[in-house]
């Protein structure tokens, strides 16, 4: 899958984040392959370089929005001080490779912890001590604690005499008055009671004889949570954890892809095509041929790496991939130079059996 990745130098001497975009995969378990052009032992492992592909473990993994950020330590970056640039990919767990790309990696300070060397011998710059810091004042000499304030003095409570008022005499009017009272409670109780004993109760008996029995609540059926869909990568994964054959892998790649699910065809022919299936092999590189691109796969063209599966399939014999291999060399596209020399040489091993588009091909090439 095409990416872009950008190597972010940090201040502390021999780290830097490898930042890649466009890439859709979670920072768990994420590891790297480095190689680099020079020499036979091309390829970085923890203990130096070696001439088999090793996987790296970077010091943290981190997702931000659509970037993914590498941290890496001097285990890393102090063995690449003086390459110009390095072919990195990236591994994923139960998925394999899912993304490969060429960097540039800058000039930066290394730790001294690979090579035995100090940064600062690595460059003139030195770094500034940070300026002591000064004692803190002597306190001042002792004075004597002012002596407490005197607690205030009480204030004299002050009132005012007053003469007692006089008790009011009784009334006639005030008796008359209780009396009145009395009489309009009693016939308001006898109101309410005749209210309560002969209207209301009967006024509740005809309604309830109208009505029939009072109607039970409509039970509002419970919504049921929907469980949440799973993705293509989950899904994939899930089924390469049963450890399928590499025949298996291809026959459910097939039925993915006659699905309209070619993102999940492709993780699983590709695990396949690692294992060395030659048919999981040109489906896989069929997904970057620039001379017959598929639709709807969401993939550039790419004729490296379409001639890299292509090569696979063709060394194991098949007639397909040798004649697609030529043509694609007879051809160059997608930043594939052409190569009509290697071209004919495959053209004609497909011709050799008996695949009629070969030999066509190489009539045309010869004119």
């Amino acid at each position: 899958m095409p990416i872009r990745a950008s190597i972010l130098p940090q201040a502390t001497p021999g780290h830097a984040i490898l930042r890649v975009t466009d890439l859709e995969a979670p920072p768990e378990g994420l590891t790297l392959s480095i190689e680099r052009q020079q020499g036979p032992d091309s390829h970085l492992g923890e203990d130096g370089w070696r001439r088999t592909e090793a996987w790296l473990q970077p010091d943290q993994v981190v997702r931000i929005r659509g970037v993914l950020d590498f941290h890496l330590g001097p285990q890393i970056c102090d063995r690449l001080a003086g390459i110009a640039t390095v072919r990195l990919r990236i591994r994923e767990p139960d998925v394999g490779v899912i993304a490969a790309t060429v960097v540039a990696w800058p000039a930066m300070l290394t730790s001294g912890a690979i090579d035995g060397k100090p940064a600062a011998e690595e460059s003139p710059f030195q770094f500034r001590r940070p300026p002591p810091q000064l004692a803190e004042p002597p306190a001042p000499p002792f004075e004597p604690e002012p002596p407490p304030p005197e607690p205030p003095r009480p204030i004299p409570e002050l009132r005012a005499a007053r003469e007692p008022l006089p008790e009011p005499e009784p009334s006639n009017w005030m008796g008359w008055l209780i009396a009145a009272v009395v009489v309009i409670a009693a016939a308001g109780g006898a109101g309410y009671y005749a209210y309560r004993t002969y209207f209301e109760k009967g006024g509740n008996q005809e309604v309830a004889a109208n009505n029939g029995a009072p109607a039970s609540p409509t039970p509002v059926p419970a919504k049921t949570a929907e469980p949440p869909q799973k993705s293509i990568r989950d899904t994939v994964a899930e089924y390469l954890a049963t450890k399928p054959t590499p025949e298996a892998m291809v026959a459910k790649g097939k039925d993915y892809a006659q699905a309209g699910e070619l993102a999940a065809a492709f993780l699983v022919w590709r695990r396949a095509a690692e294992a060395g299936n030659v048919d999981a092999e040109l489906e896989i590189a069929g997904y970057y041929d620039p001379l017959s691109p598929r639709q709807k796969t969401g993939f550039a063209p790419d004729g490296a790496r379409a001639a890299d599966w292509y090569e696979r399939a063709a060394l194991a014999g098949n007639a397909e991939a040798q004649r697609k291999l030529g043509l694609l060399l007879a051809m160059g596209a997608a930043g594939m130079p052409a190569d009509p020399a290697k071209a004919r040489s495959w053209l004609q091993q497909a011709a050799a059996q008996n695949d009629a588009d070969a030999k066509k091909a190489l009539e045309q090439l010869g004119k």
